[in-house]
């Protein structure tokens, strides 16, 4: 069942009215539960640590001094993504990633089969399932990040990531591939392990 408007978190929204109104707490707990976040996205397109951490900064500056100005058409992350993404083009502009699927293979990929329901098993903690994304390359396993974890809308992440949303199917697709057989693996051996206990 595709949405026909983006539903953003209402906790989120909570809170960014709340800084609105310039409640430092707010900030601070928007900060708390983005920043991680935040920095990777950062990270992975400025490799100078000072330029990084400028950017960063101005980042978060940028979302206190803006938050008036939120429309709630979005999600609070991608509003927040979408002003480091303006400061980093501000640092630097980064050539757009290739592609890594012919289109014939991308025409064959459709939205549901890159949910990421069959993935999170109720015999994995997040934790486990974290550790193995983690453990992708990195602008993969960001983009899974953004899609699994935070549920931001493909064309979202295309727009945020600067790439087509046939680089993110691909992605997501290629993460599939990788992360089904390990974590289909981690469930047998965690539900043998909780047998041979009973």
């Amino acid at each position: 069942m595709k949405r026909s408007r983006i539903d953003p978190d209402t906790d989120d929204i909570r809170l960014i009215k709340m800084v609105a109104a310039e409640n430092e707490s707010a900030f601070e707990a928007l900060y708390n539960k983005y920043a991680h976040t935040v920095q990777t996205f950062i990270s992975l397109r400025i490799s100078d640590d000072e330029d990084a951490s400028e950017v960063f900064a101005d980042t978060w500056l940028g979302c206190w001094r803006s938050s008036k100005t939120f429309r709630a058409d979005s999600k609070v992350l991608t509003w927040i993504l979408s002003i480091a993404r303006r400061q980093i083009y501000m640092k630097r502009r980064k050539p757009k990633l290739p592609d890594q699927m012919d289109q014939a293979e991308l025409d064959s990929i459709t939205d549901d089969q890159l949910e990421p329901v069959e993935l999170v098993s109720k015999d994995l903690t997040m934790e486990i399932i974290r550790q193995r994304i983690d453990a992708l390359p990195a602008e993969m396993a960001y983009t899974v990040t953004l899609a699994w974890l935070h549920e931001l809308p493909y064309t979202e992440i295309a727009s945020l990531l600067d790439v087509p949303v046939g680089t993110v199917k691909s992605r997501i697709a290629r993460a599939r591939q990788i992360l089904r057989p390990q974590l289909t693996d981690l469930a047998q051996v965690k539900t043998q392990k909780l047998q041979s206990q009973r």
